[in-house]
């Protein structure tokens, strides 16, 4: 697809699309929603879909990178509140921090999508950190990852995403189990 130059129009259909499939999110699964039904939710033509996303794979990829953006936070990046105490959450649970994109994380036929693309985001920061952490070789550092990815998604998705009494002491005794020994 060719770059188009982004000007406010760009910017704005692209918002509108990115909208309307979070919009359907919240009646169908992921799996059932088309690029005719974002067009129909968005008020635009095929054309204008097209114009913009080759698939609507790209339209998700661009939500799950507005939402992963949050997680950016617990790495000193700028707008970072040192002592702010959602800044150490699992990378999913910040990630649902913002309502908006709660719905990506509750649909069932997205969970492997999400989690290979929070893998993909956060090893090159989590890896070294648990090599370090753990005196362990890169290579179980990155099983550790991956356990405690999915677990922590796991955890949370059963708790429907929701920080609540229950997900504050579901997550207090995990951190518990995994904090390395001195």
């Amino acid at each position: 697809m060719a770059k188009r130059k982004t000007d406010r129009r760009t910017i704005y259909t692209k918002n509108v699309i990115r909208d309307s499939l979070l919009a359907l999110l919240t009646q169908n699964s992921y799996e059932k929603i088309t690029v005719t039904s974002i067009c129909k939710q968005a008020e635009i033509t095929r054309a204008t879909f097209y114009l913009h996303y080759n698939n609507i794979d790209e339209v998700l990829d661009e939500l799950l990178d507005d939402a992963l953006r949050m997680t950016e936070l617990d790495y000193g990046f700028p707008g970072t509140v040192p002592n702010d105490p959602d800044r150490m959450l699992p990378v999913c649970q910040r990630a649902t921090s913002e309502p908006k994109y709660r719905v990506l994380f509750l649909d069932e036929s997205m969970s492997h999508i999400l989690l290979n693309k929070l893998y993909q985001k956060e090893k090159e920061i989590q890896i070294p950190r648990i090599m370090q952490l753990y005196h362990v070789s890169e290579w179980e550092a990155d099983k550790m990852f991956l356990y405690m990815l999915h677990g922590s998604f796991a955890v949370n998705k059963s708790l429907n995403w929701e920080k609540n009494s229950d997900w504050y002491h579901a997550q207090s005794t995990i951190q518990a189990l995994i904090r390395p020994k001195k």
